[in-house]
């Protein structure tokens, strides 16, 4: 397992950040943390908190971030099972359909609470002479 590998694809593909800021963040140099990502340099305990903190993600996420990627891969993309296709929307029993329904029903009252939100932060834009 190589830490630096998965920091490095956290940074990359997760987060977006550039090396630079990594290092500013981190108070090191752009090649210190570049060490780091190359797995030159061992990181510590410490760093490794640090770096999950600039992430917003616990140290462990890192250290497994492969092989739950992994695994979330094999999970729809295995050769032998559901062939990448989801299962959780392949349609069947009548449990399932209850299922969906409570799904269904679940997301159209988020839906209408992030609705009443918007219109009492408009309200609030409104109140205070902002426009948006």
């Amino acid at each position: 397992m190589k830490v630096g590998d998965n920091i490095r694809e956290i940074r990359e593909t997760e987060k977006n950040f550039k090396r630079s800021y990594m290092a500013d963040r981190l108070n090191i140099s752009e090649r210190a943390y570049g060490n780091i990502e190359n797995n030159v340099t061992d990181i510590s305990l410490t760093r490794l908190e640090e770096i999950a903190s600039i992430f917003e993600c616990s140290p462990e996420y890192i250290l497994n971030y492969k092989q739950s990627k992994k695994e979330f891969y094999n999970y729809f993309h295995n050769k032998s099972g559901n062939k990448g296709t989801n299962i959780m929307h392949q349609g069947g029993t009548n449990v399932e359909s209850e299922n969906n329904k409570k799904i269904l029903k679940l997301q159209e009252e988020l839906l209408e609470s992030e609705r009443k939100r918007i219109s009492l932060l408009e309200a609030l834009l409104k109140n205070n002479n902002i426009e948006f």
